[in-house]
């Protein structure tokens, strides 16, 4: 009998590009996810803050230069950093987003969600599905008690 090998492991991986050609070997892998995330991220940055922080490099040439260093290589970094870490609902950010993008498309398209293998009807986050009564719990104290 055929042992059932489990994929999921291996498509769990990260992708790492060790090689850029024939003759070019890099000494450290690049995993595609962080990098993608670390450019992106410089990208957005550029975007907003390029104007207010070429103001202040212009006043002050000197902190502006560690401003830069600071907004251009320390924040997506960081960002990086905290993408690796923060796990919402047991999945990446990049996965996390994705998930929300396609949700928010099949909703809008009136096509059917699943959660947890589960069909969720229509209206299903509009109407409350909470109690409508309170529950309230009071403390007995030691004296009452006796």
């Amino acid at each position: 009998m055929a042992e059932v090998y489990n994929y999921q492991k291996a498509l769990k991986q990260d992708i790492v590009i060790r090689k850029i050609s024939e003759d070019m070997t890099l000494p450290v892998g690049i995993s595609v996810k962080p990098a993608i995330i670390f450019f992106s991220s410089i990208a957005v940055i550029y975007l907003i803050f390029h104007v207010p922080l070429q103001a202040f490099y212009h006043t002050n040439s000197d902190l502006g230069k560690l401003v830069y260093v600071g907004a251009y290589i320390g924040l997506p970094t960081g960002i990086v950093t905290l993408s690796n870490k923060v796990k919402p609902d047991g999945l990446g950010l990049v996965q996390y987003a994705i998930s929300i993008a396609t949700f928010g498309i099949k909703r809008i398209l009136n096509r059917t969600v699943y959660y947890h293998d589960r069909v969720l009807p229509t209206g299903y986050f509009e109407a409350s599905h909470m109690a409508d009564t309170p529950v309230i719990i009071e403390e007995r104290r030691q004296d009452e008690q006796s």
